[in-house]
């Protein structure tokens, strides 16, 4: 190499493969496992905590009030389990079933609960040490010295901001008020919010600035919060850290000359990052990103430290966070959803992939499950409440009402079908590794266009989505729909991966399984957490197509496709596939007419996809690390390229 470096005007190639500062962290993060608190208990998995009423925290009866009064009783129980201030909760949040809601009221709880010691029967505090009782004008004496703003201007209000500085901390531009603190509080926490991704982690900001959080007043309003990361959404872009540094350097003093300027300047961002730091309530940051450098100047660290997507994170990420040294944690996520990805084969196979999360669960760990489901039509619930989670989930109020549409007047497009595409074959395009159907994306696209003919509302990316476990089958839906209704896809219809599904939604799912052979087998499509994200994005319909006796080689495959001939909406196709969705075929599969009475009758109007597009910004997550910021991942789909057949 040397030589070469030497010689003179000679060209050389340096390719980067990946960037290795996640892969540092995580190592310090397991390093520094031997001086937390809690070690034992990561190291065991075992609930060793002793819950007593002393040690439990409690909340004023307005907040509490508010937090029954929102929350159900899955919820509710988890946030209690917090309170208890246990070293380690672990909150399990099925599809559909409020984890951001449960998250929201978790912080309103532990940001303004006050130990159970300092609590009197009647919910008022008592046993606080106070001073000898002193004449009124001794009162007012001391009133007057210690709140000059009582009886004339406040002596801060006096100094005038510098080039406009105005010492206000930046907001979302909402009507909420501040915090006002009540003097009595003095247990206020501090709190890390962590995800392995930035699209889960903006999701809860966006929560945040958009609804606030409560006091102990039950009064709205806007903590002092900082995200941190690459990327932040455009919605959450007030309160990032890059924004809020650039807002402080704005209002600063800038007589000084250029030299002492551009020498200074790096200095003044670390500061200014370090008491943005400092001043915020809650800190939003990617997982990765909570083990660099910043994290390490804080004067004070956090007391708290929740992390969301927990069960799609591997575990020396999710120990990255919990270096910094904390009280308590807690692990929120689904461990019968999408895992994390992990690339190589042989890490993989020695349990670099299971999550912390999965780890506690199997060793008997006491996981708080929310059970109510307010997202999908009961027909669609049905079977990976059976499936997946012991018939635990149940309906919110009304959902089968809400989730009723004109559509389900015939048998095939809902709430639940599946399409049998007896003669369909998989392919594989040369040198990629993943899977393709054409018989399959021929037929979509007859049932997209009959669909959207008949319910133009369908005709929105919004409503309407087109998903399957391998990229190349997404790469070839896109390109089929350009050839086929000469518009781009991305405008009428949201194609993606499952992997670019998790934590999203739509009215209408049609699901793509790809694998259709007599002998082989069906490779990663037999992951039942990706078949379980993959059948739960829907609200209204979910209609899977697939080879019915290829996928009945998979234990939860085989039970999916009985389940839909034990309800009569397993559907044989045969080819031409557009002569299925002729007028007569159409009129043969509608339902009786007193289950078309109360479809009718249910409303139209649909909340539409999340205001963050995980799609798009899940896209950060494919990304080997640029920039020092990045989190592993591959929202695009991770589609089998490694260990399949």
């Amino acid at each position: 190499m040397l030589p070469i470096v030497s010689e003179v005007q000679k060209y050389f190639y340096v390719l980067k493969i990946c960037s290795l500062s996640t892969i540092v962290r995580e190592y310090v993060a397991m390093r520094s496992i031997s001086s937390l608190p809690f070690k034992d208990l990561i190291l065991k998995a075992a609930d060793v905590d002793i819950t007593n009423e002393d040690r439990a925290w409690k909340l004023s009866r307005p907040l509490a009030e508010f937090i029954e009064g929102n929350h159900n009783k899955s919820q509710l129980e988890a946030i209690h389990a917090g309170l208890s201030r246990k070293s380690f909760v672990l909150i399990q949040g099925p599809p559909g079933t409020g984890k951001t809601q449960t998250i929201l009221g978790l912080l309103s709880a532990i940001l303004h609960a006050t130990p159970a010691r300092v609590h009197s029967n009647k919910g008022t505090l008592v046993g606080v040490k106070r001073g000898p009782e002193l004449p009124i004008q001794e009162k007012y004496n001391h009133w007057e010295k210690a709140s000059p703003w009582l009886t004339c201007s406040n002596p801060r209000d006096r100094i005038m901001p510098l080039n406009g500085d105005d010492g206000f901390f930046p907001t979302s531009g909402n009507e909420m008020k501040p915090e006002v603190v009540n003097s009595s509080r003095k247990y206020r926490v501090r709190v890390l919010v962590c995800a392995p991704s930035n699209s889960a982690l903006d999701e809860i900001v966006l929560r945040i600035l958009n609804t606030g959080i409560r006091d102990e007043n039950d009064h709205a309003y806007n903590p002092k919060i900082v995200r941190i990361g690459l990327k932040p959404h455009h919605s959450v872009q007030a309160v990032s850290m890059d924004y809020l540094v650039e807002q402080k350097l704005a209002g600063m003093d800038s007589q000084a000359g250029d030299k002492q300027k551009q020498g200074g300047v790096t200095k003044d961002k670390d500061s200014i990052r370090a008491s943005i730091l400092d001043e915020a309530v809650i800190v939003f940051s990617t997982l990765s990103f909570s083990g660099s450098a910043l994290f390490s100047k804080l004067n004070r660290g956090f007391d708290v430290v929740i992390i969301d997507e927990a069960a799609q994170a591997v575990e020396p990420a999710t120990l990255v966070p919990l270096a910094n040294g904390c009280k308590q944690v807690f692990l929120v996520g689904d461990p019968v959803q999408l895992p994390a990805t992990v690339i190589s084969p042989v890490a993989e196979k020695f349990g670099y992939g299971m999550s912390l999360f999965k780890r506690f669960q199997m060793a008997g760990y006491p996981v708080q499950m929310l059970k109510t489901q307010y997202r999908m039509n009961p027909e669609i619930r049905s079977f990976p409440s059976r499936e997946f989670y012991n018939e635990a989930l149940e309906d919110g109020p009304d959902v089968e009402e809400q989730t009723k549409r004109s559509w389900h007047k015939f048998r095939c497009f809902g709430p639940f079908c599946f399409f049998d595409i007896h003669e369909g074959k998989e392919s594989q395009p040369s040198g990629s590794g993943s899977w393709v159907n054409v018989d399959e994306v021929e037929f979509v696209l007859a049932m997209y266009s009959k669909l959207v003919s008949r319910y133009p509302e369908l005709k929105a990316s919004s409503r309407l989505a087109i998903i399957s476990p391998y990229r190349h089958q997404v790469k070839l839906f896109r390109e089929k729909f350009r050839s086929t209704f000469g518009v781009e896809s991305d405008k009428v219809v949201d194609i993606n991966t499952v992997d670019g599904f998790q934590g999203r939604e739509k009215d209408v799912a049609i699901f793509s399984c790809v694998r259709a052979s007599k002998d082989n087998g069906i490779g990663f499509v037999a992951d039942f957490r990706r078949m379980n994200v993959g059948i739960t994005r829907a609200r209204s319909s979910v209609l899977v197509v697939g080879s019915a006796s290829t996928l009945k080689r998979d234990d939860h495959w085989k039970n999916l496709v009985e389940s839909a001939e034990q309800r009569n909406v397993l559907i044989k196709v045969s080819k031409p596939y557009t002569d299925f969705f002729s007028e007569d075929t159409l009129k043969s599969m509608e339902v009786k007419e007193s289950i078309l009475e109360r479809v009718e009758a249910a409303p139209e109007e649909v909340e539409v996809d999340m205001a963050i597009d995980a799609s798009a910004a899940n896209a950060d997550q494919a990304q080997p690390e640029d920039n020092d910021w990045g989190d592993a991942g591959e929202a695009e789909g991770y589609d089998g390229n490694f260990g399949e057949d």
